[in-house]
């Protein structure tokens, strides 16, 4: 879409309510409905705001100059790498049915040796240049089938960051099937970030997520969830959603067994096609919009009832999109350019040392990047933000929301990483919605409260490096 075409606000109703979104400066208003019929004109040189409601739409002026020319963009400095998913091995004990590695049989297969994991550290250390801190993940496959190498690079990270200055953390994802009292230690000792994959309820975890043998892993995972909390409390759990889950009843589930911090996603398909021939239709977003519209609702009403602990709740399943992160984003004004750090901040690491944007493209050799024993290294693709390359974000007023999304999820869904799935953009624009609207009501009161409770954080100062 030209950029003539793109609108600087998007006006909406909620509840025979309008509301209008000011785009380019992720800000919400409630409007009269007496200003309706101007805002749908705005633009035409004739119109003329009342002065009591120009604010809202200051930006057009701003807009329109943009539309008019095009501003080159400044030339940057190489961005460094300091996220790093590290596959230590492609073998898993589960068979998820939405799994788009084929249980560990994509790419290569095997699992990763210590040379290949030492270079690893050693071109992540290389990579991040000037930045003091980097992040080492391990990943599969279940990355505990191959405890002795994750024992061995740790130790090995520690020493060599170390010796460069830098402070590393470490962070595992697992599905807890092998999580016994030396692991658990050994979590401890190190302070590993834990994010356990489990999908809820017996019946649905089951059924998602079975041994290869068949066998439910709701009954022999939950102990060792309980065992690690005890431990080590601050444990994060992601759930996939699979057809029409209730994505309440999901989180429900998480949140008594004790994972406090949640996040949920769609299922994807498979860039593997073996995999993806075999999992159609699997995403079904209704209950989730439904789910959406009762999270704002509860946002509005705890809001009200001045109830923390719900809130704080609320937050904590947020999971990096939802009503949260939308009425943050609003009230501190933020432009998101990048979905995520694919390919610019992050990179993963297949068994055998090859790189790839991120960890779910690992084993897909058309998106290779290098390797970890080679100083040859391509990245351009991934500096761009998508809201340059991709046509329907450009024009989406939640543009600055969602930064384009999942570039996995886009080319497993439509077969490019430039069209997204429609499914998950309504998701998002929804979501946008239903926060601009929480966020265009809450007075100076509420705000001051949010903020002192610690549940939304203050506007950051510009100045503040």
């Amino acid at each position: 879409m030209s950029k003539k075409e793109v609108s600087p606000f998007h006006l909406f109703e909620y509840r025979g309510h309008p509301y209008l979104l000011n785009i380019e400066k992720m800000a919400a208003h409630p409007v009269s409905t007496e200003l309706l019929p101007i805002l749908h004109k705005v633009g035409e040189p004739q119109i003329r705001l009342p002065a009591a409601q120009e604010e809202i739409l200051r930006s057009w002026d701003l807009i329109r100059e943009c539309k008019e020319k095009d501003t080159p963009v400044a030339q940057m400095e190489p961005i460094p790498i300091t996220y790093m998913y590290l596959f230590l091995t492609q073998s898993c004990n589960l068979r998820c049915i939405y799994c788009y590695g084929d249980g560990g049989n994509y790419g290569t297969g095997g699992s990763m040796d210590i040379s290949t994991a030492r270079q690893a550290v050693d071109w992540l250390i290389g990579k991040a240049g000037k930045m003091k801190k980097i992040y080492l993940g391990f990943f599969g496959g279940e990355p505990f089938i191959n405890f002795p190498l994750m024992k061995a690079t740790v130790a090995y990270a520690s020493r060599k960051a170390q010796e460069a200055h830098k402070e590393v953390e470490f962070f595992v994802t697992t599905n807890a099937t092998l999580l016994d009292e030396e692991k658990i230690a050994f979590i401890q000792e190190h302070r590993l970030s834990v994010q356990i994959s489990f999908d809820g309820p017996k019946e649905i975890q089951d059924a998602q997520r079975p041994y290869a043998n068949g066998q439910g892993s709701y009954d022999s995972i939950v102990p060792k969830i309980k065992k690690l909390l005890a431990l080590a409390p601050k444990v994060s759990g992601h759930a996939v959603l699979w057809g029409d889950t209730d994505p309440q009843l999901v989180k429900a589930t998480l949140q008594d067994l004790g994972l406090t911090s949640l996040s949920l996603s769609p299922a994807s398909h498979s860039l593997f096609p073996a995999e993806s021939e075999k999992k159609q239709s699997i995403r079904k977003t209704q209950r989730q919009l439904r789910t959406l519209e009762q999270e704002a609702e509860d946002w509005s009403h705890h809001i009200r009832d001045r109830d923390q602990d719900t809130l704080r709740s609320l937050k904590a399943s947020n999971g990096g999109y939802g009503i949260y992160s939308g009425i943050l984003a609003l009230l501190h004004h933020r432009h998101k350019y990048h979905f995520c750090g694919v390919g610019r901040k992050m990179v993963g690491v297949s068994v055998t040392g090859d790189i790839y944007p991120c960890h779910r493209f690992v084993g897909n050799e058309a998106y290779k990047l290098g390797h970890v024993s080679e100083e040859a290294f391509n990245r351009a693709d991934y500096l761009q933000s998508s809201l340059y390359s991709q046509a329907n974000c450009a024009s989406c007023f939640a543009r600055y929301y969602c930064a384009g999304g999942c570039l996995h999820d886009h080319l497993s869904s439509s077969g490019s990483p430039d069209v997204p799935a429609e499914e998950i953009c309504r998701l998002r624009r929804r979501e946008l919605e239903l926060a601009a609207v929480i966020a265009a009501n809450l007075s100076s009161d509420d705000q001051a409260f949010l903020i002192n409770e610690h549940i939304i954080p203050p506007q950051p100062c510009p100045l503040d490096f």
